[in-house]
């Protein structure tokens, strides 16, 4: 068409007649041939254009991807090592920027998920990464808290703690835990409320209706959650049969999940993280709820219910699932109490201000039976004092009716004693200040491990409505039993004993001390309080998916 034009254009020029008839067409084709080439042109344009806005969006897309993958880098980066937290917030990136938000199933459980947001010059590329969270790298152990005993002798039922006339909460305490029991069972029943983490090294834990464990659980034997409540998490590392027909972990909680090295039987149950069975055994999903995912290495089976309605989250076979260890609970540690002399206590002691006073003679009327007046030698005193009364053969024994129950302090003492037996015997301070009470019975063998009771050392007992005054903290160490009974009896301090038996309900508060020349763990960093479970280290990759 083009060459027809310029053929035609040529013979008018070469031909004036042909100009002189045809000045008008002339004009028509010379316009006509401007519009073509202006078209083609536009054309040319805009095909340069786009091709150019293509190649910068592809850059832009490429510059976010490699953004998202340089915070996924990051993420797992520094969820790695010894010390990381893979559940741990990851700082934004700047050059290359992205964001990372980290959602674990919870702490020492499950699964964590980083969704990484890359962006470049207006283009944004999210990608999900699924993680395995691999077992649980143990903090310190801590020192004894409201109860260490060798051995738990009976259920501690109606046991509540008294959070208002404590001096701190367990968690704030250096060492803390609620109950620390080495050998023996923990169970309890209606009223029972223990106030942070509960440990057993080789011993089972029963969790009946209406006990409470306010921080977790740490079971060296078989746990049965009966129809009671753990807010924290359970970890039971036993290759046995574990149930769950109560409650772990509570709505809104950062924990609740369930560890253990065998097989779990969900009964009715409310799991409010996840749970992993490390067990090669069969599981059983019977009824209830697990609000996170379900791990498990041998197999599982259901008693009707699909077990992907009984599970919320993810159901995850993993053959090379290991089981979380315990944390390593304080060995028994042995107290001798061995005077210079008869005036002249242990030096640690009298680095602390301490005095020291040998009761013999008729001087043990005032510690027991009808003549017994403890207030009169203690409420009067000008310096800390120790009464050692292991030479009186009535020991501390207010239970004759006779005796003067009301015992008054105004300076910190302690009393040596083979046993005591308190009957009703109200602890107050004499001058309105706090005071320190120390009940000792020192080990009878120190060189050999574990608690020695030997004679003449005994049993001891708080019984029939005996109370401590909020300004007394009682600090009981004994090799032998403790008793506590008596519904309305209350008690404030710490108890560390070979065995530790419940014959009645007793509000506790929390108090405490340390006996001067000993370390219980007052230096020692402690297991994170209200279930602090640990930190996971970062396991393999599950999926990893562009997010739309």
């Amino acid at each position: 068409m083009l060459v027809s034009l310029h053929e035609a254009l040529r013979r008018r020029i070469h031909d004036p007649s042909d100009l002189r008839n045809d000045r008008g067409a002339t004009l028509v084709v010379v316009i006509i041939v401007m519009m073509v080439l202006m078209v083609g042109a536009v054309l040319v344009g805009g095909l340069v254009v786009n091709t150019a806005s293509s190649v910068v969006s592809s850059r832009s897309t490429a510059q976010s991807r490699a953004a998202a993958d340089a915070g996924l880098a990051a993420a797992i980066a520094q969820a790695s090592g010894a010390d990381a937290d893979p559940c741990g917030a990851v700082p934004a990136g700047t050059a290359p920027n992205y964001t990372v938000a980290v959602a674990c199933d919870s702490p020492g459980v499950g699964q964590v998920t980083y969704t990484v947001t890359g962006t470049a010059s207006g283009a944004s590329t999210t990608l999900s990464a699924v993680y395995e969270l691999d077992g649980l790298t143990p903090p310190t152990a801590g020192g004894p808290g409201l109860f260490y005993t060798y051995s738990m002798g009976s259920r501690l039922n109606s046991y509540v703690f008294d959070s208002a006339n404590s001096e701190m909460g367990i968690d704030d305490f250096v060492g803390s835990a609620g109950v620390y029991a080495s050998l023996g069972k923990i169970a309890c029943g209606t009223g029972s409320v223990f106030p942070g983490d509960i440990y057993t090294k080789t011993g089972d834990m029963q969790l009946d209706n209406g006990c409470v464990v306010e921080g977790n659980a740490y079971i060296g034997g078989t746990a049965v959650v009966n129809g009671g409540k753990i807010e924290g998490s359970l970890i039971a590392p036993k290759d046995v049969g574990h149930t769950i027909a109560g409650t772990v972990g509570k709505i809104g909680g950062s924990e609740g999940n369930v560890f253990v090295g065998g097989t779990v039987t969900l009964n009715a149950g409310t799991v409010y993280g996840s749970v992993r069975a490390a067990g090669t055994g069969n599981s059983t999903l019977g009824s209830g709820t697990i609000f996170g995912g379900f791990t498990y290495k041998g197999g599982y089976g259901t008693w009707g219910t699909p077990a992907t309605t009984i599970v919320k989250g993810s159901i995850t076979k993993n053959t090379a699932l290991a089981t979380v260890p315990l944390p390593e609970i304080p060995t028994w540690q042995d107290v001798d109490f061995t005077p210079v002399n008869a005036t002249t206590p242990p030096q640690a002691w009298a680095d602390e201000g301490y005095k020291l006073t040998t009761v013999t003679g008729t001087a043990c009327n005032k510690w027991s039976g009808n003549s017994a007046d403890v207030t009169s030698v203690a409420s009067t005193l000008t310096s800390r004092m120790i009464f050692d009364i292991r030479g009186c053969s009535g020991n501390f024994d207010t239970n004759a009716g006779g005796a003067n129950k009301q015992v008054k302090i105004n300076r910190d003492i302690a009393i040596i004693a083979n046993r005591w037996y308190l009957s009703g015997t109200k602890f107050s301070s004499a001058d309105g200040q706090p005071h320190t009470i120390y009940l000792i019975t020192p080990d009878s063998k120190p060189a050999v491990a574990g608690p020695q009771c030997n004679s003449p050392a005994s049993a001891s007992e708080q019984l029939n409505d005996s109370m401590v005054d909020p300004k007394i903290a009682i600090y009981i160490y004994t090799p032998c039993k403790m008793k506590f009974n008596s519904g309305p009896a209350t008690f404030r301090g710490q108890v560390y004993s070979g065995e530790l038996e419940f014959g009645g309900g007793v509000k506790v508060a929390f108090a405490p001390r340390n006996i001067p020349g000993y370390d219980f763990g007052e230096d020692v960093d402690p297991w994170p309080g209200s279930g602090g479970a640990g930190t996971d280290s970062l396991g393999n990759l599950i999926s990893q998916r562009d997010v739309p």
